[in-house]
């Protein structure tokens, strides 16, 4: 039996968590980065921090650097509340931001680019809204819920998204067990697959992208429920990350997840 539930009302899962986790990027099956992941829960709050940058060839065509931050309240009802977001990155010739301010006077988030304000769509559409990295710890969440429940059935999830220029409702599957071999060992895992229904700020060609791409993600089945792959498919080729270990514990440095690419010119 499917389980359906939308965003704001997913089960609670494990509290009081802390992990920091390194994953090789590829692109069309070629090595292009690294990439850590942090993951911090406390009793009502949440944080997670993504900093990647190019390798190899990558490195030297394009010089990118690139740091994802999400934050906010964790509900009653382990609903995910965000307070701030915020996407940079710096290449060698060009830099750029975007966040989304969420203490509006109306409750309405509010996106900006490069420090001005974006206004592509109704406010309405907007409202009770998560960032995508919210949204993405929303089904991990899920995941470890169901694991700590030990609920086997799939389950499914609406969840409405505004990254600060789009709007568009992130439709999950979550899969039963199974057994997903990564970094070099099996686990129990599910796999988690999103499909986009863009509702505002795309152009139709943009719109028809998102319909047919999607995201699949593999999940621990446990209550921590580490990411073990992300695969992004788009209609530009295939990019995956790869679950390589925790930092400090694997021979590759992670970057540091408190770098600002914009405020540190250095690599």
């Amino acid at each position: 039996m499917l389980l359906s539930i939308t965003a704001s009302g997913p089960a609670p899962a494990s509290s009081q968590q802390d992990q920091h986790l390194l994953y090789a990027a590829r692109f069309l099956g070629l090595p292009v980065g690294d990439v850590a992941v942090r993951l911090q829960e406390t009793e009502g709050r949440y944080r997670v921090t993504v900093n990647g940058r190019a390798t190899g060839l990558f490195w030297a065509l394009r010089g990118i650097r690139a740091h994802r931050e999400a934050s906010g309240r964790i509900g009653d009802d382990g609903a995910l509340e965000p307070t701030a977001y915020r996407r940079a990155y710096r290449e060698w010739e060009k830099t750029g931001e975007t966040r989304v301010a969420y203490d509006q006077p109306d409750g309405i988030p509010q996106g900006y680019k490069n420090g001005e304000p974006v206004d592509r769509m109704e406010s309405e559409l907007r409202a009770g809204t998560l960032d995508p990295l919210s949204a993405l710890v929303t089904a991990r969440r899920r995941v470890a819920a169901l694991a700590d429940l030990g609920d086997d059935n799939p389950a499914e999830m609406v969840v409405p998204v505004y990254d600060g220029k789009l709007r568009y409702d992130a439709r999950v599957h979550i899969g039963a067990p199974e057994t997903v071999t990564t970094a070099g060992q099996p686990w129990r895992a599910r796999e988690v697959t999103v499909r986009f229904d863009p509702l505002g700020g795309f152009s139709d060609k943009h719109a028809a992208e998102w319909r047919e791409g999607g995201l699949r993600i593999a999940v621990t089945d446990h209550g921590l429920a580490i990411p073990l792959r992300l695969d992004v498919d788009q209609g530009w080729g295939l990019f995956d990350l790869v679950y390589v270990g925790r930092c400090g514990a694997v021979e590759t440095p992670c970057p540091g997840n408190e770098v600002d690419p914009l405020e540190d010119p250095k690599p």
